[in-house]
């Protein structure tokens, strides 16, 4: 298949746009999923993302089957009621790694807003700013650690 997009069809918990995105720039899954997680709670736009390249992005079976065509305004709406019944299908029989991060992502978001709440003057210096900047560094070192790993 080369180095193209796809949604995956193996490591998927909701649409495989993850998954699709962790085989295309060759790094761990999880690390997407944590950068489409920090990108909702901080500013809103994950799920936005991910529903556009949800709908855009060809899936692995029609990569590899070669079907994909250029989007129409036909295909276009075909793809946006597959994802609909996908996504009925995924709340129906939820995945139980999906569960596992909506709760963890739940606990920390909750557990961020709470802590803001406090207003403790010690804690001045915690904002969205100084938490996604942790966060992009510690995924930056995860990402050095894992190809030294591979090296």
């Amino acid at each position: 298949m080369g180095n193209r997009l796809y949604r995956s069809q193996t490591d998927r918990m909701l649409g495989g746009v993850c998954g699709g995105l962790a085989k295309y720039l060759n790094i761990d899954v999880t690390i997407v999923r944590l950068f489409f997680i920090v990108f909702t709670l901080l500013g809103g736009i994950g799920p936005l993302v991910y529903i556009i390249l949800w709908i855009v992005v060809d899936s692995e079976s029609a990569v590899s089957t070669d079907q994909s065509q250029p989007l129409n305004g036909e295909e276009l709406r075909e793809r946006a009621e597959t994802m609909r019944d996908e996504f009925v299908s995924a709340v129906r029989q939820p995945n139980v790694n999906a569960a596992r991060f909506i709760g963890i992502a739940l606990i920390l978001g909750g557990a961020y807003l709470f802590i803001r709440q406090l207003n403790l003057p010690w804690l001045s210096w915690l904002d969205n700013g100084v938490v996604l900047a942790g966060l992009v560094v510690l995924a930056g070192v995860a990402l050095l650690l894992r190809a030294t790993k591979k090296e």
